[in-house]
């Protein structure tokens, strides 16, 4: 778990994002697109209504079917966006437990070496133990 872990999830957060944003993008265009086809649709509908005429009627069954077509890839992309944003949240989530870990690895390798330093140093100003030889 080193620095690498953490860089490579936070690239991984950073891609997430970019397609999220992505997402969204195509999704505000398609939406754009369908509130045309709405005006479009309900332009016809007045057309109708003045000539009473069965052709503006098919015209405006066709704009309400494209309509409908635009929006659903629309929405596509919008749920394609949120899975981008919880997947870049969640990796983004993961850089930081990787970071508190490595932190943690760190401290602990300070401490440990800490703890071996005394036991050194008093292993050599003390002499070895000699067992006495009683007579």
């Amino acid at each position: 778990m080193g620095t690498r872990s953490v860089t490579a999830a936070l690239c991984i957060s950073l891609l997430f994002a970019g397609g999220a944003a992505f997402c969204y993008a195509r999704a505000e265009a398609l939406q754009a697109e369908g509130r045309w086809l709405m005006a479009r649709g309900s332009a016809q509908a007045s057309d109708f209504a003045q000539k009473l005429d069965g052709t503006s009627v098919d015209a405006q069954l066709k704009t309400f079917k494209e309509r409908r077509g635009v929006m659903e890839q629309a929405h596509r992309w919008q749920r394609g966006m949120l899975l981008g944003i919880m997947a870049a949240v969640l990796s983004g989530l993961s850089a930081y437990v990787l970071f508190l870990l490595k932190r943690l690895d760190d401290q602990l390798l300070d401490a440990t070496g800490e703890l071996r330093r005394p036991q050194e140093a008093s292993s050599l100003s003390a002499p070895a133990f000699a067992p006495s030889v009683q007579r």
